[in-house]
Protein backbone atom coordinates (compact mmCIF):
# COMPACT_ATOMS: atom_id res chain seq x y z
CA UNK A 1 0.00 0.00 0.00
CA UNK A 2 0.68 3.53 -0.76
CA UNK A 3 1.75 5.78 1.44
CA UNK A 4 1.02 9.95 0.47
CA UNK A 5 5.50 10.02 0.54
CA UNK A 6 5.42 7.66 -2.37
CA UNK A 7 3.80 10.98 -4.47
CA UNK A 8 6.87 12.86 -3.93
CA UNK A 9 9.98 13.03 -5.82
CA UNK A 10 13.56 12.36 -3.95
CA UNK A 11 14.32 15.92 -4.05
CA UNK A 12 11.01 16.75 -2.80
CA UNK A 13 11.47 13.82 0.07
CA UNK A 14 15.05 15.38 0.66
CA UNK A 15 13.71 18.44 1.42
CA UNK A 16 10.74 17.51 3.46
CA UNK A 17 13.51 15.26 5.32
CA UNK A 18 15.98 18.67 5.24
CA UNK A 19 13.00 20.76 7.28
CA UNK A 20 13.14 18.22 9.89
CA UNK A 21 9.88 15.90 8.91
CA UNK A 22 9.91 12.83 10.98
CA UNK A 23 7.49 10.96 9.13
CA UNK A 24 9.76 11.73 5.66
CA UNK A 25 12.58 10.44 7.44
CA UNK A 26 11.01 7.08 8.00
CA UNK A 27 9.69 6.67 5.20
CA UNK A 28 13.09 6.86 3.77
CA UNK A 29 14.31 4.76 5.69
CA UNK A 30 11.13 1.60 4.98
CA UNK A 31 11.11 2.42 1.69
CA UNK A 32 15.23 1.58 1.59
CA UNK A 33 15.89 -0.35 3.72
CA UNK A 34 15.19 -4.18 2.24
CA UNK A 35 16.69 -3.03 -0.94
CA UNK A 36 19.72 -1.62 0.66
CA UNK A 37 20.15 -4.61 2.96
CA UNK A 38 20.13 -7.02 0.03
CA UNK A 39 22.57 -4.88 -1.83
CA UNK A 40 24.43 -5.04 0.93
CA UNK A 41 24.27 -8.32 2.07
CA UNK A 42 25.98 -10.07 -1.10
CA UNK A 43 28.88 -7.57 -1.24
CA UNK A 44 29.82 -9.06 2.54
CA UNK A 45 29.52 -12.36 1.47
CA UNK A 46 26.31 -13.44 3.30
CA UNK A 47 27.13 -11.88 6.99
CA UNK A 48 23.97 -10.98 8.21
CA UNK A 49 25.36 -8.92 10.94
CA UNK A 50 27.99 -6.88 8.90
CA UNK A 51 25.31 -6.06 6.34
CA UNK A 52 22.92 -4.88 9.09
CA UNK A 53 25.67 -2.42 10.46
CA UNK A 54 26.88 -1.50 6.64
CA UNK A 55 22.85 -0.25 6.45
CA UNK A 56 23.18 1.31 9.59
CA UNK A 57 26.01 3.40 9.01
CA UNK A 58 24.66 4.01 5.26
CA UNK A 59 21.33 5.80 6.70
CA UNK A 60 23.49 7.60 9.48
CA UNK A 61 25.85 8.59 6.53
CA UNK A 62 22.63 9.66 4.25
CA UNK A 63 20.89 11.92 7.03
CA UNK A 64 24.14 13.50 7.61
CA UNK A 65 24.81 14.43 4.05
CA UNK A 66 21.15 14.84 2.83
CA UNK A 67 22.22 18.43 1.78
CA UNK A 68 24.45 16.69 -0.56
CA UNK A 69 22.18 14.96 -2.41
CA UNK A 70 21.53 16.57 -5.77
CA UNK A 71 19.00 14.41 -7.45
CA UNK A 72 21.55 13.53 -10.43
CA UNK A 73 20.94 9.90 -9.06
CA UNK A 74 17.51 8.52 -7.73
CA UNK A 75 18.14 8.18 -4.09
CA UNK A 76 18.69 4.35 -4.08
CA UNK A 77 21.53 5.05 -6.14
CA UNK A 78 22.96 7.25 -3.85
CA UNK A 79 22.33 5.08 -0.86
CA UNK A 80 24.00 2.39 -2.72
CA UNK A 81 27.01 5.06 -3.18
CA UNK A 82 27.41 5.12 0.42
CA UNK A 83 26.81 1.39 1.15
CA UNK A 84 29.58 0.94 -1.44
CA UNK A 85 32.08 3.21 0.32
CA UNK A 86 31.45 1.30 4.22
CA UNK A 87 31.53 -1.95 2.04
CA UNK A 88 35.16 -0.78 0.63
CA UNK A 89 36.04 0.17 3.74
CA UNK A 90 35.25 -3.04 5.57
CA UNK A 91 37.28 -5.10 2.86
CA UNK A 92 40.36 -3.25 3.64
CA UNK A 93 40.14 -4.76 6.77
CA UNK A 94 40.02 -8.15 5.71
CA UNK A 95 40.28 -10.75 2.68
CA UNK A 96 37.55 -10.69 0.72
CA UNK A 97 35.54 -14.41 -0.64
CA UNK A 98 34.64 -14.75 -4.02
CA UNK A 99 31.62 -13.50 -4.85
CA UNK A 100 31.91 -10.53 -3.15
CA UNK A 101 34.93 -9.78 -4.55
CA UNK A 102 33.31 -9.98 -8.12
CA UNK A 103 30.66 -7.67 -6.53
CA UNK A 104 32.88 -5.21 -5.80
CA UNK A 105 35.14 -4.95 -8.84
CA UNK A 106 32.19 -5.10 -11.20
CA UNK A 107 30.17 -2.59 -9.64
CA UNK A 108 31.26 0.72 -12.12
CA UNK A 109 30.25 -2.26 -14.96
CA UNK A 110 26.97 -2.13 -13.40
CA UNK A 111 26.36 1.14 -13.14
CA UNK A 112 26.96 1.43 -16.40
CA UNK A 113 25.28 -1.85 -17.64
CA UNK A 114 22.02 -0.28 -15.89
CA UNK A 115 22.03 3.43 -17.35
CA UNK A 116 22.35 1.50 -20.76
CA UNK A 117 19.28 -0.85 -20.39
CA UNK A 118 16.52 1.72 -21.48
CA UNK A 119 17.93 2.02 -24.94
CA UNK A 120 19.11 -1.34 -25.63
CA UNK A 121 17.32 -4.32 -27.39
CA UNK A 122 16.04 -7.02 -25.23
CA UNK A 123 18.00 -10.28 -26.19
CA UNK A 124 17.46 -13.89 -26.25
CA UNK A 125 16.98 -14.87 -22.75
CA UNK A 126 15.72 -17.03 -20.20
CA UNK A 127 15.53 -16.56 -16.32
CA UNK A 128 14.67 -19.98 -15.16
CA UNK A 129 18.34 -21.44 -16.94
CA UNK A 130 19.94 -23.44 -14.20
CA UNK A 131 22.07 -21.20 -12.02
CA UNK A 132 23.37 -21.01 -8.86
CA UNK A 133 21.17 -19.38 -6.00
CA UNK A 134 24.22 -17.02 -5.18
CA UNK A 135 24.76 -15.55 -8.31
CA UNK A 136 21.63 -15.13 -8.99
CA UNK A 137 20.76 -13.74 -5.72
CA UNK A 138 23.86 -11.56 -5.86
CA UNK A 139 22.44 -10.25 -9.63
CA UNK A 140 18.93 -9.58 -8.24
CA UNK A 141 20.68 -7.44 -5.67
CA UNK A 142 22.15 -5.04 -7.77
CA UNK A 143 19.19 -4.27 -9.56
CA UNK A 144 17.19 -0.90 -8.75
CA UNK A 145 14.19 -2.07 -6.59
CA UNK A 146 11.30 -1.77 -9.11
CA UNK A 147 13.46 -3.85 -11.80
CA UNK A 148 13.67 -7.37 -8.52
CA UNK A 149 10.24 -6.26 -7.69
CA UNK A 150 8.69 -6.82 -11.31
CA UNK A 151 11.18 -10.20 -11.95
CA UNK A 152 10.83 -11.37 -8.24
CA UNK A 153 6.85 -10.55 -8.97
CA UNK A 154 6.61 -12.54 -12.68
CA UNK A 155 9.26 -15.69 -12.25
CA UNK A 156 9.15 -16.88 -8.67
CA UNK A 157 5.57 -15.62 -7.39
CA UNK A 158 3.88 -16.06 -10.46
CA UNK A 159 2.00 -12.57 -10.72
CA UNK A 160 0.20 -11.69 -14.37
CA UNK A 161 1.23 -8.08 -15.51
CA UNK A 162 -1.56 -7.12 -14.51
CA UNK A 163 -0.95 -8.52 -10.55
CA UNK A 164 2.03 -6.52 -10.48
CA UNK A 165 1.04 -3.34 -12.10
CA UNK A 166 -1.92 -2.92 -9.68
CA UNK A 167 1.66 -3.82 -7.20
CA UNK A 168 3.87 -1.08 -8.48
CA UNK A 169 1.09 1.71 -9.35
CA UNK A 170 1.84 1.65 -13.23
CA UNK A 171 -0.20 0.96 -16.21
CA UNK A 172 0.24 -2.77 -17.51
CA UNK A 173 2.02 -1.05 -20.48
CA UNK A 174 4.26 0.41 -18.62
CA UNK A 175 4.28 -2.39 -16.39
CA UNK A 176 5.73 -4.44 -19.61
CA UNK A 177 8.33 -1.71 -20.34
CA UNK A 178 9.53 -2.24 -16.71
CA UNK A 179 9.41 -5.73 -17.10
CA UNK A 180 11.42 -5.65 -20.75
CA UNK A 181 14.10 -3.28 -19.03
CA UNK A 182 14.32 -5.68 -15.97
CA UNK A 183 14.79 -8.88 -17.74
CA UNK A 184 17.51 -6.64 -19.18
CA UNK A 185 19.46 -5.48 -17.04
CA UNK A 186 19.26 -9.06 -15.30
CA UNK A 187 20.98 -10.59 -18.27
CA UNK A 188 23.68 -7.93 -18.57
CA UNK A 189 24.65 -7.70 -14.85
CA UNK A 190 24.06 -11.81 -14.69
CA UNK A 191 26.60 -12.62 -17.92
CA UNK A 192 29.19 -9.81 -16.55
CA UNK A 193 29.03 -11.67 -12.85
CA UNK A 194 29.29 -15.19 -14.44
CA UNK A 195 32.23 -13.84 -16.71
CA UNK A 196 34.20 -12.50 -13.85
CA UNK A 197 33.34 -15.16 -11.67
CA UNK A 198 35.27 -17.22 -14.34
CA UNK A 199 32.41 -19.16 -15.43
CA UNK A 200 29.21 -20.61 -13.85
CA UNK A 201 29.26 -23.42 -11.15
Amino acid sequence: MKSGFDELGDMALRDRILAGDRDAAQHLFASQFDALYEFAHYRVGGDRGLAEDVVQDTFMVALESLKGFDGRSSLHTWLCGIAKNKIRAHRRKRRPAALEDVLSEADDEIDAILARVASEPLPEWVLERKETKALVGATLSSLPPEYRRALTGKYIHGESVAQISGAVGKSEKATESLLTRARLAFANVFELLSKKRGGLD
